[in-house]
């Protein structure tokens, strides 16, 4: 072989020696770009959150969920105040009936794929001991009231309140057997802190899916959650944003339901904005309280709407503003919140049903007086009288 011949083939192997070098390069500089992706925080895939500026931490979010299977699949969820079988309502039941309650709601609840709402003490058996930390008085409801429950059309229970624990561990551990035997879905409690922050994740069989949280920032410290003690998800801002965020970056859809503020007072407090400030910028798409057993007022944070109260929805009460609550009728799709109707909610003798006409009204005209800013929209369909909320209005 000449020396030419010889030169040749070297400058050959070397130029193909580069070649090969310069694609492993690339290959190793896509495959870091892609391991990077892949660990960012809202993709879903367990990477570590960032903590990132208000509008950053929610506006990306919500692109990231918009591009996830289901965004486009429209959802329907119905979310209802305080529900209890306990006190008064635990003689109405024995009188009239387990399902005596749901009789006048039933039409309505129906209407929508999910419906959610906060349950007041366990569903369990008499012969649990009173948690010796609860304040004020224990409430129960009997395991009959669950069937009923979900045959109304009742998916998911909100247990993180201050009653959860009011029968211990033994006491919540039936009732999560009680909820789950009749078809429902427990939210806000469970046998660990991680089980307490595990989303109900209600899934249509269509593709379409929307997660809930729920959170409690009242009743007794050791109603909490522990790593290896059973109780209700503490409204704690870190815990509850780390939550929150997670879910974001799952699913297309994140509910939040919060226990908090003042019993009886219409007012909202600092506490409560501050928790549904932490819920918009990780990423929720509607934010709904319950506790003070009175309707309190709405705003939007963020993009955000912020329902701080609904009221009670099962509750017997001879006070005026006891006995009105309101109900909601949310709408998701293309990845987001699309509207909510405000359904006025009238309770008579433990039982509710709709407001109509002038009384309906009435109580809606007075009730957007407490939401100062937020485009409201009085409608009628059906023979039923609502407050619409659209993105945007």
């Amino acid at each position: 072989m000449t020396r030419f011949v010889r030169g040749r083939l070297r400058r050959t192997l070397a130029r193909r020696q580069a070649a090969f070098l310069t694609a492993l390069t690339l290959l190793v500089v896509l495959s870091s770009v892609l391991v990077f992706v892949a660990t960012s925080p809202g993709n879903g895939n367990g990477g570590t959150a960032e903590v990132k500026s208000e509008e950053v931490a929610s506006e990306g979010e919500r692109e990231v969920a918009a591009e996830r299977p289901g965004a486009a699949v429209a959802v329907t969820l119905g979310l209802g105040g305080d529900v209890t079988f306990a006190l008064e309502m635990a003689q109405l039941v024995a009188a009239y009936g387990p399902d005596y309650p749901w009789q006048g709601l039933g039409d309505l609840l129906r209407e929508y794929r999910f419906t959610a709402v906060n349950l007041e003490g366990p569903l369990c058996s008499p012969v649990h001991e009173v948690n010796k930390d609860q304040p004020f008085y224990p409430m129960r409801g009997e395991v009959s009231c669950a069937t009923p429950m979900a045959e109304a059309g009742i998916d998911a229970v909100s247990l993180a309140n201050d009653h959860a624990m009011d029968f211990g561990s033994p006491g919540l551990e039936e009732a999560l057997n009680v909820l789950r035997m009749a078809g429902m879905t427990a939210i806000g409690a469970g046998s660990s802190l991680r089980a307490a922050l595990e989303p109900a994740v209600l899934r249509d069989g269509e593709g379409g899916e929307v997660a809930v949280l729920s959170f409690s920032d009242v009743g007794p410290s050791s109603y909490a959650a522990g790593e290896d003690r059973a109780g209700v998800a503490p409204a704690e801002v870190a815990v509850l944003e780390e939550a929150v965020r997670r879910a974001a970056g799952e699913y297309p859809y994140v509910v939040v339901l919060l226990h908090w503020g003042e019993i009886g007072s219409a007012e909202v407090t600092a506490r409560q904005r501050e928790l549904a400030a932490a819920c918009a910028r990780s990423g929720a798409d509607l934010v709904v309280g319950c506790h003070p057993h009175v309707v309190q007022g709405m705003e939007v944070i963020d993009g955000t709407p912020v329902f701080y109260s609904l009221g009670n929805l099962v509750f017997y009460s001879q006070s005026e503003e006891g006995r009105r609550g309101i109900f909601l009728g949310c709408r998701f799709r293309d990845g987001g919140l699309q509207g909510v109707d405000v359904f006025p909610v009238l309770i008579e003798a433990g039982r509710p049903g709709l407001m109509s006409g002038a009384a309906a009204e009435d109580f809606l005209r007075a009730w957007s007086e407490r939401c100062p800013g937020v485009g409201l929209e009085l409608s009628e369909e059906g023979g039923r009288t609502f407050l619409r909320w659209t993105p945007g209005q």
